[in-house]
């Protein structure tokens, strides 16, 4: 009897010490931390060419017929800077393709005009426009690569198409041998393609877009050139027969106080940059040569 009275009591007891509690919800907001991006654009301070090979990519597609005559006399003002840098060069065409016939050339300081208005329809017509896939076998499995390109003779490669590059080779990796292939001399590349703010009709379809040609023209410091503009007019500019260069438009839109400069990997503070324009420009031009980094922290993008 005892004992059933000490177990009630301690029920008892038990629930009397337990304690009072209720659940509160509370609304926190906790902010989202959005991860950054680093972006390093980059390019060498190129020198004066004492030779020069240059070689024009042309797709030769049936879509590019209208800008052949463009493409010759944008050529022949081309050679008209070169001469005013070095009479030795040498200018070439292929097609993107290799059909034949697939080469046009060797051309010189003593070429009739004649010659480059004609080179264009000289080439065979492309079925595919794969221009890095052109180069890399054009470069190790052709004769005329042999006598075109010169050991000692500073790189110029014009890639002219209004369509994507169809090639399976990533840009990094073509750039990669680029940079093995004719790593004795300086190189540059310029890119005529479809640009994403064309002047041309359809760019809204994406194979017209020349997204490789850009991406592979970023890594010497510059951005596609508008097939569809008067590209003509200016293609030396766009070349390092330009001399040195002072200023980098940059990839994309930064946080302006995160950018840092390198000058051969050492932070230097002679610059500043122009946010209407998305340039970092040089207080003091870089020397020749020398390797120039702008590194910064991509800025979140409008939703």
């Amino acid at each position: 009897m005892w004992f059933k009275k000490l177990k009630f009591l301690s029920v008892l007891l038990l629930a009397g010490c337990a304690a009072d509690y209720a659940i509160i919800t509370e609304n926190i907001q906790i902010e989202e931390i959005q991860p950054s991006e680093v972006q390093v654009d980059s390019f060498i301070q190129p020198s004066k060419p004492e030779q020069i090979d240059v070689l024009v990519l042309l797709d030769t597609s049936c879509s590019m017929n209208d800008n052949y005559t463009q493409v010759s006399t944008g050529v022949e003002l081309l050679r008209n800077d070169l001469n005013a840098v070095t009479n030795d060069y040498n200018i070439a065409f292929i097609n993107t393709s290799l059909r034949d016939p697939y080469f046009v050339g060797t051309f010189d300081n003593a070429t009739p005009i004649i010659d480059f208005i004609i080179a264009p329809w000289t080439l065979g017509g492309d079925t595919t426009e794969a221009g890095f896939s052109a180069l890399y076998d054009f470069t190790n499995s052709t004769p005329e690569s042999i006598t075109f390109f010169r050991e000692t003779a500073d790189k110029l490669f014009i890639f002219v198409s209004d369509e994507e590059e169809q090639s399976g080779i990533p840009t990094n990796v073509f750039e990669d041998w680029l940079k093995s292939e004719f790593d004795a001399v300086q190189r540059d590349v310029v890119s005529i393609v479809t640009v994403p703010d064309s002047e041309c009709e359809f760019t809204d379809y994406s194979a017209n877009i020349g997204t490789k040609y850009i991406e592979l023209a970023q890594h010497y410091g510059k951005d596609g050139i508008d097939i569809c503009s008067d590209w003509e007019l200016w293609l030396s500019n766009s070349t390092f027969l330009t001399g040195p260069v002072d200023y980098l438009e940059l990839n994309y839109t930064p946080i302006p106080n995160s950018i840092k400069v390198y000058i051969d990997r050492f932070e230097t503070d002679q610059w500043e940059y122009e946010e209407k324009t998305n340039t970092v420009r040089f207080i003091r031009t870089p020397a020749e040569g020398s390797l120039v980094e702008v590194a910064y922290i991509k800025a979140m993008e409008e939703e």
